[in-house]
Parts: C-alpha cells; sequence; structure tokens
C-alpha cells in the first residue's frame, strides 16, 4: 500500500472514531418533562408552570435549584427526594412535597418502573425555571 493511501486510511479511522465517541460516552435521557401550564401568576413579573415529570427506572433528576417554591405531587411510582438541610424522604404515589425557592434538591427514581411526578412553580418569569446546583 502507497504511503499516500496509508495516510487517507489512517486520517479516515481516526475521524470514524472520534466520530463516534460522543455516542459511546453518552448517556440516555432518563428524565422526560412536559410543561403543561404557564400562566402569569401574580403578573407582570411571576409565573406559575405546572410541569409533569418521568423518570425512567435507574434515573435521577441531579441536584438543581429553583428561583421559586416548588410544590409537588407524586402520581406513580418510588423516589427519594434529597432536599438540603432536610432529611431524606422516600416518597410513594399519593404523597406530595415542597421546596423552598433556591434551596438545592435532587430526586433519584427508588423503584423499579417510571416514576411520574407533577409540580407546580411559581417563579419570577425573568429568571430560567431551574439551575445546576452550584
Amino acid at each position: 500500500m502507497s504511503a499516500a493511501r496509508l495516510s487517507l486510511s489512517f486520517a479516515s479511522l481516526v475521524v470514524l472514531t472520534l466520530a463516534s465517541a460522543p455516542a459511546a460516552i453518552s448517556q440516555p435521557n432518563t428524565v422526560h418533562k412536559t410543561t403543561l401550564q404557564d400562566q402569569p401568576f401574580p403578573p407582570p413579573v411571576y409565573h406559575s408552570v405546572t410541569v409533569r415529570t418521568v423518570v425512567d427506572a435507574g434515573g435521577e433528576v441531579l441536584p438543581h435549584t429553583h428561583p421559586g417554591a416548588e410544590m409537588g405531587y407524586v402520581l406513580e411510582g418510588r423516589a427519594e427526594l434529597r432536599v438540603t438541610g432536610q432529611p431524606q424522604r422516600t416518597l410513594a404515589a399519593g404523597d406530595s412535597f415542597s421546596i423552598p425557592a433556591r434551596t438545592v434538591h435532587s430526586v433519584k427514581n427508588a423503584g423499579s418502573g417510571a416514576l411520574t411526578m407533577l409540580s407546580t412553580y411559581v417563579v419570577d418569569k425573568r429568571q430560567p425555571i431551574s439551575s445546576p446546583a452550584p
């Protein structure tokens, strides 16, 4: 094989390896959020947002904060809720929870099936509804 062909083959192999690397190291998306309502409340600065969150088996909502309060309800499954300054709680379908504004928290699916939650946030609409924990 000529040196030019060998170089071209090697370059092609490097490009293919690099192009497939993100797929090999990326995780599947295990958290699915659907905004059900988004209404001014109280207007004009704040809004109330209702979100349905589904966490697949083995999935986790990583530590994060909200600029306002979160009120939630477990529709289906089991959850391990961690809130800074509070003991860890295990929640099941029918349980509710509330999280104060700007408080770091996370949720892990503690069951074998999907975890489904319904949450309402009252937040300043000029800020992102959620931010990763510092």
